[in-house]
């Protein structure tokens, strides 16, 4: 009986179930690399028991991204990355990217709507961010996370996708250094608890 429960919940994926817990929707150039190569998003799966993503989508409108098999375990997270060779040259090995077919148009770095799909045409998750979130009050430039190095990063995952539960990334364990300054930089906690959490 118990068997037969986690099967039919690895086929029915719910709204509630995997969330996007962290995007890097425009990496910094001088450390990371170009957005063609270096943008990721990662899902997080909030639920009890595995899922399947075989069949999910993610889009954006131009975007339209369709996840090959992978089981996510519960609790887990997994990266969805424009480019697997490049990802994995920055951030090493030791972190799940899922395959996917279709194409990546690249995010926009002002504003834009993530739509996550069921394979039955479902929206599990839907986030619409904007480059003024996470801001520092009285900064009139930009958000760390536009183009300075840092991921955004959802505060607490359970929460909504407003722009109070969103922040860039703050871990600086960082495997990377600003060349004008020698500064290190984040890039983001890909596959990981998000840093602010």
């Amino acid at each position: 009986m118990l068997l037969f429960s986690v099967l039919i919940s690895l086929m029915l994926v719910a709204p509630g179930d995997i969330v996007i817990s962290e995007i890097m929707y425009n990496p910094d150039g001088p450390t990371l690399g170009i957005d063609d190569r270096y943008e990721w998003i990662e899902l997080c799966n909030i639920g009890a028991v595995p899922l399947q993503l075989d069949g999910m989508m993610l889009s954006d409108g131009g975007n339209q991204l369709f996840l090959e098999g992978f089981l996510l375990d519960a609790s887990s997270r997994v990266v969805i990355a424009a480019d697997e060779q490049s990802f994995t040259e920055a951030y090493g090995t030791g972190i799940t990217v899922i395959p996917w077919d279709g194409v990546w148009t690249k995010l926009s770095n002002s504003s834009d709507t993530l739509l996550l799909y069921s394979s039955n045409g479902q929206v599990l998750d839907e986030l619409a961010y904007s480059d003024s979130w996470g801001l520092v009050e009285g900064d009139t430039t930009r958000s760390e996370a536009d183009g300075r190095g840092s991921s955004l990063e959802k505060i607490n995952i359970l929460g909504p996708n407003t722009e109070d539960n969103w922040a860039p990334s703050i871990d600086w364990a960082c495997p990377g250094t600003d060349p004008e300054t020698g500064d290190s930089v984040c890039w983001g906690t890909p596959g990981s608890v998000n840093s602010v959490e």
